[in-house]
């Protein structure tokens, strides 16, 4: 029954996208191991991820939902280290392995959603297992490992390569995906007692920003031709997943240096994305919206520092803004993230510890939207 599964969702649908790659992949897909043909002049790169029903998407969700989100968390990775998507191997594991009409609808719906990011990103699925879990409390849970590759003089973006003086830049519009998470929770009604104030602004949001911020919790969509195109600009970078003030305090803290970051320049993505919307809100509604990209996780865009001369070719479609910059420890300032505000410089860290807000459980909450 196990392998039935494996060939009817996984090994025939994706068989055409690994055709196409066949060559870096010259052992095929369907033996124990997979083999990867790397040229002379190439780096290896990879990542992996596990995510959890109950805790990365809501019980009951759509299955399309989670089999893209699986995905392109992992391509995410891909692209902050400047790493092109190669292929993927996936561990699924199921409550239970018997074809039942539920088991059935998930598998379908996810396979169709795995495949269609594998698709956008030209990565194919070649191997992995499937296994019941049927004596576990949790109930699906998702393995992916990706490959990527780089040419080998590119040696990624590390943590601790910004540089005092460098500028602070970021993709997409830090913070959606939290909104959007805040949606999905004053749906369902069960808004956390810290946010039960944002009700109001939550009821009131205008149809297109609610569903693209659904959209960006949902099926993110990593830029990975900006992290190629940054090769031998960026110097530090890493993909948005735990909130702008706790990933840029990785970068801080890996750098020894403090990141000064403009609430201005931050409220300005908002302002550019939605100008007419975001003219009519007053000071709290825009202080929800700084919140939810300082703290908000799961946008899976990029972040990076630069050089202040450093130029770049912009890509169409990909909206990139500088946002601070790295500045020498000073004062009586430790090294962290410094939010600059009309009211002067405060810690942009104290504001919430990251992780609390951007991952707050999804567990127990069986309807979707």
């Amino acid at each position: 029954m196990e392998f039935d599964l494996i060939r009817r969702y996984f090994q025939a649908p994706f068989s055409c996208l690994w055709q196409q790659h066949s060559q870096r992949w010259p052992a095929g897909a369907n033996n124990d191991c997979s083999a990867l043909q790397l040229h002379p002049n190439e780096r290896l790169w990879t990542s992996t991820d596990t995510l959890v029903e109950g805790v990365h998407w809501f019980s009951g969700h759509c299955a399309y939902d989670v089999g893209w989100k699986a995905l392109a968390c992992n391509v995410s990775d891909l692209m902050a280290c400047g790493a092109e998507p190669l292929g993927f191997v996936l561990a699924l594991t199921l409550p239970s392995v018997l074809d039942d009409q539920l088991q059935t609808v998930f598998l379908q719906e996810f396979s169709a959603g795995l495949l269609a990011c594998a698709q956008q990103y030209q990565c194919p699925l070649v191997g992995g297992d499937t296994t019941s879990g049927r004596t576990m409390q949790l109930g699906v849970v998702i393995n992916i490992t990706v490959f990527g590759v780089a040419p080998k003089a590119h040696c990624g973006f590390a943590r601790d390569r910004a540089v005092v003086g460098d500028a602070v830049w970021v993709s997409g519009l830090p913070g959606l995906a939290r909104l959007g998470l805040l949606c999905e929770y004053a749906w369902r009604g069960v808004l956390p007692d810290g946010l039960a104030q944002h009700a109001d602004f939550l009821q009131a949001l205008p149809a297109v920003v609610r569903q693209d911020a659904l959209s960006a919790l949902h099926q993110p969509r990593p830029p990975v031709a900006l992290g190629l195109g940054l090769r031998g600009v960026a110097n530090a970078a890493l993909d948005l997943s735990d909130g702008l003030a706790g990933d840029l305090d990785h970068i801080a803290r890996a750098s020894q240096a403090h990141v000064v970051v403009q609430s201005a320049d931050v409220l300005g993505l908002w302002r550019a994305a939605y100008p007419q919307w975001f003219e009519s809100l007053e000071v709290n509604a825009r202080n929800i919206l700084l919140e939810c990209s300082l703290v908000g996780g799961d946008d899976y865009q990029l972040c990076w520092t630069q050089p202040a001369y450093a130029t770049y070719e912009p890509l169409p479609g990909v909206l990139v803004s500088c946002i601070g910059d790295i500045q020498a420890l000073g004062g009586n300032k430790n090294y962290g993230v410094w939010l600059n505000n009309s009211e002067g410089v405060e810690s942009a860290g104290g504001v919430n510890h990251p992780r609390s807000l951007s991952r707050m459980p999804y567990a127990s909450y069986q309807h979707c939207v």
